[in-house]
């Protein structure tokens, strides 16, 4: 059985990074959390910004927050530190579907038992729900991956190890690091100088390139005029900048809440302390968009409803099943 930590620490003050600009001079880190838009992001800083950033590659070993910030030989010295979260429940499909469809996946896999029944819809509900039942079966000392993505609270490791990479394929490691310590998951979080979220990627950008302010690429301003607003024409940047990281085309599918309620079963138990990190994550997020939205920033409507409605339902299943992603926004556009 697991034994996870599922009361949240008060969330400290993370206001800093909005009240902090960026100086686009200066060395970025960015902390690669496999399938948590990584990619996209170190190329968005590294080739379109042209901003000193490490890691300069988009594929390789991912790791730590502690070790890239403390001992990596290229990162080590950067000015600042950034970081992608994702909905946990998003996160696990994603690492799921990554290992079963592709081409890395598939040859990291191929002596494994990992759960191939077939490629149909169905199937992949099936071997989801069996992949998951490996993991929630050996409870939190397990190192058998099968190979591939060890998914219990994998943005949470990322936060708290001190392993050099504490992901898969290079992951074996026991029950602490797998049972994390959520005050010092909040603290190193909330200590980060930028935090993007895949289900706002484009808002992300849009918060990031106002804080790189007037010294940036004029790259930043044309997509700040063009694509962060919600006139009909922006449809949320697409053709406006916004870059998009694609490694396979298979188990796609735009609606997890309707997978067996057996299955997102697992995924919570496997995902708690994330789920925790990811929460306030969320909130710290719709505050910081408030600023920007408010005339002490752009002054003008930056996260539309089509992306708050796009949202609304899929991640209901948050904070016991009674989030609402619309309220959150409304509430913090709302603060004075």
């Amino acid at each position: 059985t697991m034994r996870m930590l599922l009361v949240s620490p008060p969330p400290p003050n993370h206001m800093h990074r909005i009240t902090t600009p960026l100086d686009p001079t200066k060395k970025f880190s960015f902390v690669h959390i496999a399938k948590c838009a990584g990619a996209t992001w170190i190329r968005l800083l590294h080739t379109v910004l042209e901003l000193n950033t490490c890691p300069e590659k988009e594929q390789g070993a991912e790791h730590s927050l502690f070790y890239q910030k403390k001992k990596h030989p290229r990162c080590k010295d950067a000015d600042y530190t950034l970081i992608s979260l994702r909905s946990p429940r998003h996160h696990v499909w994603s690492q799921f579907i990554m290992c079963k469809y592709s081409p890395w996946g598939v040859n990291v896999t191929r002596d494994s038992d990992f759960p191939r029944s077939g490629n149909e819809y169905k199937d992949d509900e099936v071997d989801f729900d069996s992949w998951l039942g490996h993991f929630v079966s050996m409870g939190n000392k397990t190192n058998n991956d099968l190979n591939c993505y060890h998914p219990l609270n994998m943005q949470t490791r990322a936060l708290t190890s001190r392993e050099h990479k504490p992901f898969r394929p290079y992951f074996r490691g026991g029950g602490a690091e797998l049972n994390p310590n959520m005050t010092l998951a909040m603290n190193t979080y909330t200590a980060l100088d930028f935090v993007a979220l895949v289900e706002f990627v484009h808002e992300s950008q849009c918060m990031l390139y106002y804080r790189l302010g007037n010294k940036a690429p004029s790259v930043v301003t044309s997509y700040l005029n063009k694509a962060c607003h919600c006139k009909p024409e922006n449809h949320q940047g697409n053709g406006n900048g916004t870059v998009h990281v694609q490694y396979h085309n298979g188990g796609k599918r735009s609606r997890l809440r309707d997978l067996p309620l057996a299955t997102l079963s697992k995924v919570a138990t496997l995902t708690s302390a994330d789920s925790i990190i990811y929460v306030n994550a969320l909130k710290h997020f719709m505050n910081e968009m408030a600023w920007l939205e408010s005339d002490d920033a752009l002054g003008r409507r930056v996260v539309c409803d089509d992306a708050l409605e796009k949202w609304e339902r899929e991640l209901a299943y948050l904070d016991g099943g009674s989030f609402s992603v619309i309220q959150l926004y409304r509430d913090a556009a709302l603060k004075p």
